[in-house]
């Protein structure tokens, strides 16, 4: 039974992935799909995941940015500590040097450009554009491991009511058999040494129960974190979630779950986007055509007499034509090392498949023997029931012991423990597979 407590303390505690939100008084009735459906709106984990997808999306808008012109004005003044000089030829009337300029010079200009073709402007928003699929098969992913995870507390704090109820019902078969038991001692018909056995039973299950309930509060408090609710709202689940639940063996899946599950779809999207990559690597060797355009407005002057500045404007408009032609071999080796990325890229596609292929088979396993624990556990409570009402009328006849009552009772207990036990490693390994074929949501 302890070894049933620390499980469900274990696999409840590390779901924790969200953070106490608003009030909410109301008393709030959940199914699990419902807890589902208000993980993915309100969990606090998942809106940073969604986050990061604008995030993204931005990007790709930045780089369209590059399509339109660009506009810039700059303005300038420079003082001339020395004029600049021309050097004039020998014989020239001027002298060997010709002084030019004014000590104060001013200058304002707005210059535009607007590329015309450039290849990896393109590539670099499909390479965008790429990247912010990763980014929704990434929220996707979230949202599979988010839902696993509520299900998994979900069920665990069902299963956990369940042990909380067979504890409870335990202890108050002890303390039926403790009264019985005195009423017995007091006829002289059983000895003071099974009062005294039976007082130690019962006082040994109660921190027991104590623990059920602790543990259960717990759990369900980690159930309000996943779900961004505040840990004071009232909580109830729907109990016939496990009675209703079919406990059946799973067969093998066909191919078509490699298609949806999301660490291989990842991949792919990762070999597409190296893809583009390559593009832009081969890109740097092709020309690029901007056109641009200027004008500037400037004047010179030796004092600042502004009124009597002459402002002269200037503008020009053209092309530039842009070609590569030698850039120490950096494209090359930035094409081997795209390329290199692509072969690992392959490498852990062929590892991720052949992982995920051993997991689904192993969850498959893990359900249809845990289907065959549930069978089993169900078909040994009735016997223990039988046996302990067995026991029971024995012992209350003279027929049997103390001991054979206790260890009735204790395989009763037991047998309702192991039926709850097989019933969470089913659930367990059944979310598992659904995490991996992508059909947890």
């Amino acid at each position: 039974m302890h070894r049933l407590l620390l499980l469900f303390t274990v696999t409840g505690g590390i779901f924790l992935t969200g953070s106490r939100g608003y009030a909410q008084p109301d008393t709030l009735r959940l199914s699990v799909a419902q807890a589902v459906d208000l993980a993915v709106q309100q969990n606090l984990m998942q809106k940073v995941s969604e986050l990061e997808l604008q995030k993204k999306q931005e990007k790709v808008k930045e780089y369209m940015a590059a399509l339109y012109p660009t506009i810039k004005a700059s303005g300038s003044y420079t003082r001339n500590l020395k004029l600049p000089v021309i050097f004039m030829p020998a014989g020239s009337p001027f002298g060997p040097t010709l002084t030019i300029g004014s000590d104060n010079s001013y200058s304002a200009s707005v210059s535009a450009s607007m590329p015309l073709f450039v290849y990896n402007i393109f590539e670099s928003i499909k390479l965008g554009q790429k990247d912010v699929a990763i980014s929704q098969e990434k929220l996707r992913e979230s949202k599979i491991d988010l839902a696993a995870n509520i299900k998994k507390t979900y069920y665990n704090i069902l299963l956990l009511k369940n042990s909380l109820n067979v504890i409870n019902q335990s202890y108050k078969n002890a303390l039926a058999n403790l009264e019985n038991i005195k009423k017995l001692n007091e006829r002289g018909m059983v000895s003071d040494y099974d009062l005294i056995r039976i007082k130690v039973q019962v006082d040994n299950l109660y921190p027991n129960v104590l623990q059920a309930e602790n543990t259960y509060k717990n759990l369900l408090n980690v159930l309000k974190v996943l779900l961004n609710i505040d840990v004071e709202t009232p909580v109830v689940l729907n109990e016939d979630e496990i009675g209703e639940y079919s406990f059946t063996n799973l067969v093998l899946p066909d191919s078509s779950w490699v298609n949806n599950n999301t660490s291989l779809r990842q991949l792919s999207l990762t070999s597409e986007m190296l893809k583009i990559q390559e593009k832009m690597a081969k890109g740097a060797n092709y020309p690029s055509l901007v056109a641009i355009g200027n004008y500037q407005y400037q004047t010179q002057a030796n004092d600042f007499k502004f009124g009597d500045y002459r402002w002269v404007p200037t503008s020009m408009v053209g092309l530039q034509l842009n070609i590569p032609i030698f850039s120490g071999f950096s494209v090359r080796r930035q094409l081997n090392q795209v390329r290199i990325s692509q072969k690992q890229i392959e490498l852990q596609k062929e590892f991720t498949l052949n992982n995920l292929t051993a997991q689904v088979h192993n969850a498959i396993n893990a359900v249809n023997t845990a289907a065959s624990k549930v069978i089993a556990a169900q078909s040994n409570i009735e016997m223990a029931q039988k046996g302990y009402d067995i026991a029971k009328t024995r012992y209350n006849t003279g027929q049997s012991t103390l001991l054979e009552l206790n260890d009735a009772e204790n395989a009763l207990l037991q047998a309702r423990l192991n039926l709850i036990q097989a019933q969470m490693e089913y659930l367990i390994a059944k979310i598992d597979y659904e995490k991996i074929v992508g059909e947890v949501i």
